[in-house]
């Protein structure tokens, strides 16, 4: 019986020491192989159209651009190839955009190793792999209707302690205008206050505690 060839792995990540960790835990398996590492996304397009991996692992926080544009990028060179996000932001939000680009898998960085190995296997035999922490963040991003931009700017005022009539100065609108929005925050989202709309934004990646 002819064995398999062993999956290629592209990892993209824009801090060695991650990288070196992450490469020694994929290279320790015999039918996986590290084949290009990748600091940022031109050198993961690069790469990537030189060595045609089978599976890239890609964290969103590149210092070029976003790890989600990339992942279209690289979406829109070849339709075989799979893609694992691996981050450290618990952000929500991000998931679904994510799995939109055409990521097949989504794992925070905490995540055990046996759960990374896991997920290449899986997305490599074309399969899709969440694990239940991102699942449940996807479920409860799912769960309510998406946000217009307005009302996710007003949103960030919210997380902020911002007054309505704060807000208003802040976007250059009348008072009654950020009302309107307020009042269809909490109704998307299915809280009754303002104080339970920040916590849930902040919970579910709608607003980054970094922009807060």
């Amino acid at each position: 019986m002819k064995a398999q060839p062993n999956i290629n792995v592209l990892v993209v990540d824009d801090h060695p020491i991650v990288r070196d960790g992450i490469c020694a835990i994929i290279d320790h398996q015999q039918d996986l192989d590290v084949v290009g590492q990748a600091a940022n996304a031109a050198e993961a397009i690069a790469l990537f159209d030189s060595l045609d991996p089978d599976v890239t692992l890609v964290d969103l926080g590149l210092p070029d651009i976003g790890g989600i544009e990339l992942i279209s990028i690289l979406r829109a060179k070849s339709q075989t190839a799979r893609f694992i996000v691996l981050t450290a932001n618990a952000g929500g939000s991000e998931i679904s955009r994510a799995l939109h680009a055409g990521a097949n898998a989504y794992l925070f960085k905490n995540a055990p190793s046996e759960e990374l190995l896991t997920a290449i296997r899986t997305v490599s035999g074309g399969g899709r792999y969440l694990s239940a922490a991102v699942g449940r963040s996807a479920d409860a991003i799912a769960s309510h209707p998406d946000l217009t931009a307005r009302e996710l700017e007003v949103l960030k005022w919210i997380v902020r302690g911002h007054s309505n009539s704060q807000i208003a100065r802040e976007m250059g609108v009348v008072e009654e205008t950020i009302k309107s929005h307020v009042k269809n925050v909490l109704t998307k989202l299915r809280v009754n206050s303002r104080s339970k709309a920040a916590a849930l934004a902040l919970q579910l990646g709608l607003v980054r505690s970094a922009d807060a």
